[in-house]
């Protein structure tokens, strides 16, 4: 597998389902009305990555910059 392959692969992304509490809903909302976030599903990322970072995933950390590439609609 080439580098370019092995980077294609990381950045494809795959869609989940998630439940969260009105609380943590209100703390998404309030970090992009106040212009944290552009959109909860980028401070979602931010935190999932301080997350992996945290616990020593390297293969994320890795992946620099481009997990947080604007998804598609």
């Amino acid at each position: 597998m080439d580098m370019n392959e092995c980077m294609s692969d990381k950045a494809t992304r795959v869609r989940i389902t998630l439940t969260l509490t009105k609380v943590y809903v209100d703390a998404l909302d309030r970090l992009v009305e106040e212009g944290l976030y552009m959109e909860h599903q980028v401070a979602i990322r931010d935190a999932l990555r301080h997350l992996f970072q945290f616990h020593g995933i390297e293969s994320f950390a890795d992946m620099g910059a481009e997990a947080d590439a604007p998804s598609e609609p």
